[in-house]
């Protein structure tokens, strides 16, 4: 009979907690890139032309002694045609994509300063109402053309900045709720979100584009699902296990508060993170990451078009793929690295090392294979994309991991710091693979593949070399003796009955 100490039981708080978080990066993603796949119904067919110049080039780029490749359909394909009214250049287009993460990357500034003074759990409450009001108003406001398009550049800032202090604010509530044994799982459970959105989106946008009231139901939709999203967080979610209440029992309690140190937010020290190679080394897997990730959904689609040349049909099938496996993939990484610890086959620290360079060196291998597949190994390139984004999985128990173990005092500044990097790498990655595929030939895609290549394995050598998962002599709540740490921080002994209650010996 399972207990609310078991993570997997109904009565666990912190299964609540992390499946709220789920949530939270699913309806957010939602409300993040339902605008990738709505912008085809929205705009006029002159708009749209004017964004896929280099499809309409692409015949006239390959040699005649080079064959075409065979369309590939996947059931019966047909015509769409698209009534949009809104006219939006190419140039628009990018400016109002890299205003979401311009503001996602002046979140991550300010994230650790809200994580101190209002608290993970409010700062992802207002953030998420923030994306709801935003979504709601996209239909209204990129069809008026009084201001041209600064008025969407605005809101989608502001939504980016809204949804910047998720990943940060993550990273601080796994490291309050979750004792060490089962932080990797729980990053794994939490970010699942990120996998769903993309699949849902996928499907869910092009159809919701196709009812009778038209695109704006893409927004309205996923804007009513972020108030369902506000409403649960806002009920299941809390700063710290301390602060449940009496919805936590008190063997739950007593599991968390003793197998991890419970700290309250503290102020950065920022001389020794810079200082910090372990910072360093987990800031610059954030950049691979999130390169290799936002690079991959946002181009893949064009990939496939201008190089496997695929229907719209396969397209979306074969391009929601990679992230269902990589979802599957997540699974296998968290139980494979908790099965690990628990049977004691390793140390937390090479584990994580382990799965960090499965992922860098993984993601690597299958880019520079891409290099050598063109349209007559088709196959093979789906098959090696596919596993790409498997071993992008690994980077949850491996850099991630190390986020929130190496400092908990400092847990907050570190996510911030490396969820800056991150950002930066989502704003670079689309402007760099669309300066190099300007007419999406196979050729131009091959220096994509291979900068890829070159970042995982320089990133991953920086990880394997410097990253570790051990707590560092730096955090200044780890300079006490442990039980002084647990008297005067952690424990909040009016929850806890006497039989478990610390007792200290002066």
């Amino acid at each position: 009979m399972s207990t609310s100490c078991d993570l997997w039981s109904l009565r666990s708080v912190r299964l609540r907690v992390v499946i709220a978080i789920a949530l939270a990066l699913t309806i957010e993603g939602l409300m993040r890139s339902n605008l990738n796949m709505a912008i085809v119904c929205m705009l006029n067919s002159t708009a749209l032309t004017d964004g896929k110049p280099m499809i309409a080039s692409l015949n006239t780029s390959i040699e005649p002694a080079t064959p075409l490749c065979p369309l590939l359909q996947f059931g019966e394909s047909k015509v769409v045609e698209h009534k949009g009214t809104i006219f939006w250049t190419s140039q628009d287009r990018a400016i109002i994509f890299a205003a979401f993460y311009a503001g996602g990357l002046v979140a991550t500034l300010a994230s650790e300063v809200l994580n101190r003074y209002i608290g993970a759990t409010r700062s992802v409450l207002y953030g998420g109402i923030a994306n709801v009001v935003g979504t709601f108003l996209t239909p209204f406001v990129a069809s008026q053309t009084n201001f041209g398009t600064f008025p969407i550049i605005l809101l989608r800032f502001v939504m980016g900045f809204g949804q910047g202090v998720l990943w940060p604010c993550m990273l601080v509530l796994i490291a309050q709720w979750f004792p060490v044994n089962e932080k990797s799982t729980a990053l794994a459970i939490a970010t699942t979100g990120n996998q769903l959105s993309v699949v849902i989106a996928m499907f869910a946008t092009a159809e919701l584009c196709q009812l009778p009231w038209g695109w704006p139901m893409a927004f309205h939709v996923y804007a009513v699902c972020g108030i369902v999203m506000c409403i649960i967080w806002y009920m299941m979610v809390y700063d710290s296990p301390c602060h449940a209440d009496k919805k936590l029992s008190r063997d739950e309690l007593h599991y968390i508060t003793t197998e991890r140190v419970r700290l309250r937010p503290q102020h950065p020290n920022w001389m020794a993170l810079m200082k910090s190679p372990v910072v360093w080394a987990i800031a610059a897997s954030s950049f691979a990451h999130n390169y290799v990730t936002v690079g991959t959904i946002t181009y893949l689609p064009l990939y496939y078009k201008t190089v496997l040349n695929m229907s719209l049909t396969s397209n979306g099938l074969w391009s929601a793929l990679p992230f269902v496996l990589q979802l599957i993939s997540k699974v296998f990484y968290a139980g494979m690295a908790e099965s690990a610890r628990k049977r004691d086959w390793s140390d937390i620290n090479r584990i994580t090392k382990f799965c960090n360079s499965s992922a860098s060196f993984g993601i690597a291998i299958c880019f520079g294979l891409l290099c050598l597949c063109d349209c007559s190994q088709r196959g093979a390139a789906i098959f090696l994309i596919c596993l790409a984004m498997c071993f992008v999985s690994g980077y949850i128990p491996g850099y991630n991991t190390s986020a929130v173990t190496i400092a908990p005092g400092q847990t907050a500044a570190i996510a911030a710091f490396s969820r800056f990097w991150g950002q930066i790498a989502s704003s670079v990655a689309p402007y760099h693979i669309g300066a190099y595929t300007k007419q999406g030939t196979a050729d131009e895609w091959k220096i994509v593949f291979a900068v890829i290549a070159a970042i995982c394995v320089v990133t991953g050598i920086f990880f394997q070399c410097c990253g570790t998962a051990s707590l560092q002599d730096w955090d200044s709540t780890h300079s006490k003796a442990p039980i002084e740490v647990a008297r005067e921080e952690l424990i909040d002994s009016s929850k806890l009955d006497d039989s478990l209650r610390i007792t200290t010996v002066e």
